[in-house]
């Protein structure tokens, strides 16, 4: 089962590298210019947690790590279906199969507060995966930089705190919503 979580790291790994390449040939600068850097530390963030379950030193905190790696990946993939969301919802479900193999078959102590207290390790690394990605995006979102000189509008659906839209206006910014 730790090959999983070995290959769920290779995969994310590989598409932050891609994705990262993928941004800097496009050349473009996006007014929300934190939302890049904070997909791709997330990311990385997960790959790191994937992989670091696999070590056999780690075997305690297996389930907190594979938890996270799972849900971050695959709430991630999710939202970058059409884009990189894909390779990283088969990273997370390969981080996800390892942790049911880690709660269920692979030395686990039989029933009792030992698998109780692995499952709770793995919520609370989920919890935490998702809460970190969706906060992170509310503020990516929001962290706007307006060109100097120019006019710039755009909206967005905010994704804890409702819908907004913003204007540029000669390097002055402006939000609504």
């Amino acid at each position: 089962m730790r090959r999983l979580g070995v290959a769920a790291a290779l995969i994310a790994g590989t598409v932050d590298v891609l994705y990262l390449g993928y941004i800097r040939s496009q050349a473009a600068g996006d007014p929300q210019f934190l939302r890049v850097p904070f997909v791709a530390i997330f990311i990385a963030g997960m790959a790191i947690c994937a992989a670091l379950s696999a070590r056999k030193s780690a075997a305690r905190w297996r389930p907190l790590l594979l938890g996270a790696s799972a849900a971050g990946l695959l709430l991630l993939g999710y939202f970058g279906i059409f884009s990189i969301g894909l390779p990283l919802l088969v990273a997370g479900a390969f981080a996800l199969v390892s942790l049911v193999g880690t709660l269920s078959l692979e030395g686990s102590p039989p029933a009792g507060s030992g698998k109780t207290a692995a499952a709770g390790m793995a919520a609370a690394g989920a919890v935490t995966a998702v809460v970190v990605l969706l906060a992170g995006f509310s503020l990516a979102e929001r962290a706007i930089r307006c060109p100097a000189n120019g006019f710039e509008s755009g909206s967005g659906p905010g994704v804890l705190g409702g819908s907004y839209e913003y204007s540029c206006n000669k390097g002055k910014l402006t939000i609504s919503g």
